[in-house]
């Protein structure tokens, strides 16, 4: 059991201990009511480069943690989740295996309450530990039928499918009652400050003391956003089937709540808010009752712009203020550390044009406010710069 953040192990061993090993593996299980997350950390010597390796620890569901020790290279940010082993992430210095001589296993995160697990011995293992096959559920599963925590309770949790019905319905009749307040512009900005013509488009405009976002008909605009603004609880499912109580057939009218993703984030994951609005709406039309709730959610809290990581599609077409993201995948020219290209690869410029296309089917559009290059690049988070990387 940990009290505070920093509890934890340490481990020592003759230098070279781990060079021959391709994993760092244990079985975990975590009790209570919270998820943990943990650090583990690869030390040259006491004063020396520290690796770090952190991860989620998902209560009441056990996981097996399988560390690849090719990581301390620092190439990449870290390596997709499995079951109950969540977000596993690299940080710190690059070290040398030949010179790591100790290893710290230690608490970085936790609720208000003391953490208590139980765990294996840690094994470096010279193979790829095989994936945990079911968890350990001493509970049972962690979510009802509607996607809601069965471990946890609170005032406005739904209680039946029914109850569900009724709520959903319920907004759908509301949605379109709710207004931006009086003082909002048609595209959201501030009626009592018109600062030009207006270029059709947003834009922005300098009075001669400060710069200003300017909406599409001249007027000053602040964005406030909502990130997200998408059928947004996708989940990944794989090695957490028996964590579910309730799976639908997927040739069934529910098939739509499933999705198989290949590449850098894979697995199968399933979507329960798509799942509620099928029960309620039917599997035909639902996407549009969602986009007309949310969207009358949004003038009645007063939010003016669909925010990135959004359905942006529906904002088009409701000409409700949005920003949308691109996504940089090239083609001829080469990652050089993690996700940084090599910028000065001589085809470079060709990828950058095929990035800057995707905005090709917006360009017209009034209702774009802007868009973002990226999120949060790999090679942003590692201790080295690109060049040194």
């Amino acid at each position: 059991m940990a009290e505070d953040v920093g509890d934890g192990l340490e481990y020592r061993f003759p230098p070279g201990t781990l060079a021959k090993a391709s994993y760092l593996t244990c079985d975990m299980l975590v009790d209570g009511l919270y998820l943990a997350v943990f650090d583990l950390a690869l030390m040259e010597g006491e004063e020396g480069k520290a690796f770090h390796f952190r991860f989620g620890a998902l209560h009441q569901c056990s996981l097996r943690v399988r560390m690849p020790l090719n990581l301390v290279d620092q190439n990449r940010w870290g390596i997709d989740r499995e079951g109950a082993f969540l977000k596993p992430r690299c940080s710190g210095d690059r070290v040398d295996l030949a010179k790591v001589d100790r290893m710290r296993f230690t608490l970085l995160r936790k609720s208000p309450q003391p953490v208590r697990w139980c765990m294996t011995n840690f094994i470096a293992a010279e193979t790829e530990p095989p994936r945990l096959a079911r968890p350990v559920l001493p509970k049972g599963p962690l979510l009802d039928e509607l996607g809601q925590s069965r471990l946890h309770e609170w005032t406005t949790k739904t209680r039946s499918v029914e109850e569900l019905k009724q709520r959903l319905q319920q907004q759908l009749l509301t949605a379109q009652t709710h207004t931006w307040p009086e003082s909002f512009t048609r595209w959201g900005g501030w009626k009592v400050r018109r600062l030009t013509r207006g270029t059709g488009f947003f834009s922005t405009h300098h009075d001669g003391r400060r710069w200003w976002l300017v909406d599409p008909d001249g007027y000053a605009f602040w964005s406030v956003g909502l990130d997200c603004v998408r059928v947004d609880t996708t989940a990944n499912y794989e090695g957490l089937e028996d964590a579910l109580s309730w799976l639908p057939d997927p040739t069934s009218e529910f098939g739509e709540i499933y999705q198989t993703r290949p590449g850098p984030t894979t697995g199968r994951f399933i979507n329960y808010l798509a799942a509620n609005f099928i029960r309620t709406f039917g599997p035909q039309g639902w996407r549009d009752k969602w986009a007309q709730i949310a969207f009358g959610e949004l003038r009645r809290l007063g939010f003016n712009t669909v925010g990135n990581w959004s359905e942006w599609e529906y904002a088009r077409q409701a000409r409700f203020p949005y920003v949308r993201p691109l996504s940089f995948q090239p083609s001829r020219v080469p990652y050089i550390f993690r996700d940084f290209p090599d910028v000065f690869h001589r085809d470079f410029a060709l990828d950058a044009a095929d990035y800057a296309n995707q905005l090709k089917d917006t360009v017209e559009d009034p209702a774009l406010v802007g868009y973002f290059l990226m999120n949060e690049p790999q090679w942003g988070f590692a201790r080295d710069l690109p060049a040194v990387g």
